[in-house]
């Protein structure tokens, strides 16, 4: 990491958290016309771009059975954009604070509507804050530009596009949030308890209160999430439950 007077040079920080998975990469360029903010989805000019994201997941689910878009109800499309959608931003944010101390600003990160393939996000930003390198801190910059930042208002906007709950939504920031860190501790293990102290941090503020909690730990010994919502994926055809789902029975349940 390279340190100056205008904060760390972040192209060098993201080259290195996107090594930990897809959901980490960000490209750091200028961005061309080909590109938009993710933030624009929350504007009122922004939601027909919004409802195209949504229906392009309903595509893509409803192609995985051999069908089209009109198999996926919009409220699971809906959900399952979401999901992703928090995944590909807390990843690379909480990656970029915890392992350089750099603060990697949500409202900045931008997309291509015109894409043939998954979402996929830039960034013009250059330089980065430098935060304090303290569970605190991070927690703290990822409530600010993630969680109650652009993830809220795109949900504010999800919400006034459909009948969706904005709990569900809230619920899948949560369940994003504990996979981002459980991939980070995965990958760079000397971060896994930061990553899981942020999580719990979090998790214990007003922001994702009651959208789950830590319930053990798995075989590895990383710490495992049962959220309280569903994000609906087992109504996709041919789809289940995923592994820190609401329904699924606790272990001895009947």
């Amino acid at each position: 990491m390279v340190r100056g007077p205008g904060g760390v040079v972040l192209e060098r920080v993201l080259d290195d958290v996107g090594d930990v998975n897809v959901f980490f990469r960000v490209r750091a360029a200028p961005l061309d016309g080909g590109w938009e903010p993710v933030s624009g989805w929350a504007r009122a000019s922004g939601r027909e771009r919004l409802a195209a994201e949504v229906h392009r997941v309903r595509g893509q689910l409803g192609a995985l059975a051999g069908g089209g878009a009109e198999d996926v109800e919009w409220r699971v499309g809906a959900s399952l954009f979401h999901q992703g959608l928090a995944s590909r931003m807390l990843s690379p944010v909480l990656a970029a604070a915890l392992c350089h101390g750099a603060g990697l600003r949500a409202d900045l990160l931008a997309y291509q509507p015109g894409r043939s393939g998954p979402l996929a996000l830039g960034t013009a930003q250059t330089r980065a804050v430098v935060l304090g390198e303290d569970v605190a801190a991070v927690a703290a910059w990822l409530e600010e530009t993630v969680v109650e930042g652009v993830l809220a208002r795109v949900e504010e906007a999800l919400t006034g596009l459909g009948r969706i709950s904005p709990g569900l939504l809230r619920g899948n920031t949560g369940s994003a949030l504990a996979g981002a860190a459980r991939a980070l501790g995965a990958a760079r293990r000397d971060r896994r308890a930061d990553a899981e102290a942020v999580v719990r941090a979090l998790l214990e503020r007003p922001c994702l209160a009651g959208t789950g909690s830590y319930t053990g730990v798995d075989g590895a010994g990383r710490a495992t999430l049962r959220r309280t919502t569903c994000c609906l994926y087992y109504r996709v055809p041919g789809g289940g439950l995923c592994g820190d789902c609401a329904l699924r029975r606790s272990p001895g349940a009947r």
